[in-house]
């Protein structure tokens, strides 16, 4: 059975806490997917002149934008879960108002609907 209580004043602070050390975590490896996704550092590297090696460094640059982009979204998610925290309406879900579950919370803490209206949401009903 899940548990759909409010979360004491300590443990909004250990997840506070936590979304923000997770924040710098991918802050960090944002700056240092953006600088493998340089352009001119594959330049620099020579990879101009073989067109196998233009086309590697092509797609391991793209895949470093993807991930980039993917810390990036994670970090707005992570933002807005502190945003909850410091309104006092985190874990609160944003489509009917009950408390997302505890189990929820723990594994996504940046969730913002409870299972529900999420499941709701990805099947459209």
């Amino acid at each position: 059975m899940t548990t759909k209580r409010a979360l004491t004043k300590p443990q909004l602070r250990a997840v506070r806490e936590e979304l923000l050390a997770e924040r710098a975590q991918l802050e960090h490896q944002v700056a240092g997917l953006d600088a493998e996704a340089d352009v001119k550092n594959w330049r620099e590297g020579g990879f101009d002149d073989d067109p196998a090696d233009a086309g590697s460094a092509s797609f391991e640059r793209e895949t470093a934008q993807s991930l980039s982009n993917h810390a990036r979204g994670l970090l707005l998610q992570i933002d807005d879960a502190v945003r909850r925290i410091d309104n006092g309406v985190y874990g609160t879900c944003e489509s009917c108002g009950e408390r997302i579950e505890s189990a929820r919370l723990e594994a996504l803490p940046y969730a913002t609907l409870c299972m529900d209206c999420k499941r709701r949401a990805e099947t459209g009903r």
